[in-house]
């Protein structure tokens, strides 16, 4: 009885802090692992922009599945990298943009990471806002600042650089809504 007890706190408790202020996730809680998204389902402007780039074999297309309450209406385009090295995703609305980019190499880190999350899988994001496309004056780590991070898989050799106008809550909830394409 007390065995099934822990069992079903260890099962329950899947986030927790650890002490150095890292967030660790379960596996069951790594977006990206539950069932990848068949190509046929995908915006077809991400397929267009990942079918272009020179790194596909080992950049997986990664992407939101939706901007959530926050993006209404957003819709799904994609840009040109530099010599279509990588891709270049965009989910934008009136409210906001949000951009995933596979184009780095997997050491690439982000500008002024002030948070860390890690997986169980063994994916790691490092965020923080993005104060030089901010307002004016805005400088901080709230809402009021647009936020990136650079996310890495331990099975990809690129690193994805996700990015949202609408601050860290935004960005947070995104990780919980990307995917991967199957090939």
């Amino acid at each position: 009885m007390i065995a099934a007890v822990i069992i079903v706190a260890a099962v329950a408790v899947f986030a927790v802090l650890k002490d150095d202020g890292e967030e660790t996730v379960g596996l069951e809680g790594t977006p990206w692992r539950a069932k990848a998204v068949s190509r046929s389902a995908v915006p077809p402007p991400y397929v267009a922009a990942w079918d272009r780039a020179r790194n596909r074999a080992d950049c997986a297309l990664l992407f939101p599945l939706d901007g959530g309450s926050a993006l209404p209406g957003a819709k799904p385009s994609e840009e040109k990298t530099p010599d279509d090295n990588g891709w270049d995703i965009f989910l934008t609305s009136d409210a906001g943009t949000v951009e995933v980019l596979g184009l780095f190499g997997k050491t690439s880190k982000a500008d002024r990471p002030a948070f860390t999350r890690s997986w169980a899988d063994g994916s790691v994001a490092e965020y923080g806002a993005d104060v030089g496309n901010g307002a004016p004056g805005i400088d901080d780590y709230s809402n009021s600042s647009p936020f990136e991070a650079v996310l890495t898989l331990p099975d990809q050799a690129c690193a994805y650089r996700i990015y949202t106008t609408l601050g860290k809550e935004h960005l947070e909830y995104l990780f919980g809504r990307l995917r991967l394409m199957r090939s």
